[in-house]
């Protein structure tokens, strides 16, 4: 297989088509294009920001666990470039595990990438025998994490980098809430009252498992691979403040265009509720969203009581001994886009039929065309490139400050 990881979406060759008078481009980051991803990983790795080589961390008969964030850009040939490194060091075994948003054929590329040596596995957050006691959060609730992970000597997160996630608590890791159990995963969408956002470290998964190294990919407006950052948190934080995008456009917009560019995996509905999202933060009240993508996978599970009055339960309470509440990766989406279509007009660009769009709560925008004809009606047009890649969060929840040295 080759390692290039083939772009489904690239939303330049449409740029023309938008026919507003004023039309302001946004972007994830701030960096360039990577020319060669691979060796950038194999350099990162090998020189991380403020700390030793990974191969200096990693003592024989290791084993070593890589928690894989699907929508990566460039992620096979990120992954290829951890196992490079990793041929080199005293690691016994090497496992990958991959967050449950992966899609089927970007998980055979991954699989096809680490060979039959690697053991490669999705993650499964309602499966007992999948996931570890890591001990009690602060507010003492059991925390569970992927087997693998708990299980290792060694663990290096690969995750997207994403400057959107510097103004709220958020997991640089990666471990959480992608790598919990199920139960843990409802409870952060439903807090209780009185609980405060900030009430929690997002960091408390990292420092039980005593992991320090993040691999970290910025993308590009195209949704390629920009920088590949390996460090601490602190120095991922730092290099993620430096690579902010600073938009023109400070002021809503009454028509926000939001591509999904990049490869087959941020065509998902998790990466269209992630630029959902992030496009409502720029739009006015009651504006216009289009969702320019190429998604093909028709709703079902909780996407299919978006419209309805059905309720879209979060509850967390388990089910008995060992057991925890099945997992719907459709439900956070799910919520984000019943919010959300209650408060915008959203035009949906896509693959799927007419009827499924519309199933949505959304409208249908079918051509290049159309979307010409509609940007002429409006005087101003703020275009979000590879949106998916600005905000790892599908909702729309207060900023927070977070302070620099967590």
């Amino acid at each position: 297989m080759s390692l290039t990881d083939k772009s489904n979406l690239n939303f330049d060759p449409h740029l023309p088509c938008i026919t507003s008078a004023c039309c302001i481009q946004d972007q994830p980051a701030a960096d360039g294009a990577c020319p060669d991803s691979f060796q950038a990983t194999v350099s990162a790795l090998n020189g991380p920001a403020d700390f030793p080589p990974m191969t200096a961390a990693i003592v024989p008969g290791d084993h070593v666990a890589i928690a894989l964030d699907p929508n990566t850009p460039e992620v096979c040939r990120i992954l290829a470039g951890v196992l490079q490194v990793l041929q080199e060091s005293d690691a016994e075994t090497v496992s990958v595990i991959v967050s449950d948003e992966v899609s089927d054929q970007i998980f055979a590329d991954i699989c096809s990438v680490a060979g039959d040596t690697v053991q490669v596995e999705i993650h499964r957050p309602s499966d007992r025998e999948a996931l570890r006691f890591l001990g009690p959060d602060s507010l003492a609730h059991p925390m569970y994490l992927s087997r693998l992970v708990v299980d290792a000597d060694f663990v290096l997160p690969i995750t997207t980098g994403r400057c959107g996630d510097l103004d709220r608590q958020h997991d640089l890791f990666g471990f959480f809430p992608s790598f919990s159990d199920s139960a843990s995963r409802l409870r952060s969408m439903s807090l209780p009252n009185g609980i405060e956002p900030d009430a929690t470290d997002p960091h408390e998964p990292a420092w039980a498992l005593g992991a320090q190294l993040i691999l970290c990919v910025t993308a590009t407006r195209t949704g390629e691979a920009a920088n590949v950052i390996a460090g601490t948190p602190i120095a991922i934080r730092k290099h993620l403040q430096e690579s902010r995008f600073s938009s023109s456009q400070e002021s809503p917009t009454s028509l926000i265009v939001a591509t999904l560019d990049g490869n087959q995996q941020q065509q998902t509905w998790q990466n269209i509720a992630r630029a959902a999202a992030t496009a409502a933060q720029l739009a006015e009240q009651g504006g216009t969203i289009v969702l320019w993508s190429n998604i093909a996978e028709a709703p079902t599970n909780s996407l299919l009581s978006i419209t309805s009055e059905d309720d879209l339960s979060t509850d967390s309470e388990p089910l008995g001994e060992d057991e925890f509440p099945e997992w719907d990766p459709l439900l956070e989406p799910a919520k984000t886009l019943r919010s959300l279509v209650h408060e915008y007009r959203i035009l949906l660009r896509s693959q799927l039929s007419p009827e499924d769009t519309e199933s949505l709560g959304m409208g249908v925008i079918g051509s290049v065309d159309e979307l010409s004809h509609l940007t002429r009606s409006f005087s101003a047009c703020r275009v979000l490139r590879a949106a998916s890649f600005c905000c790892s969060s599908a909702t729309q929840s207060q900023k927070i400050t977070v302070p620099e040295n967590q």
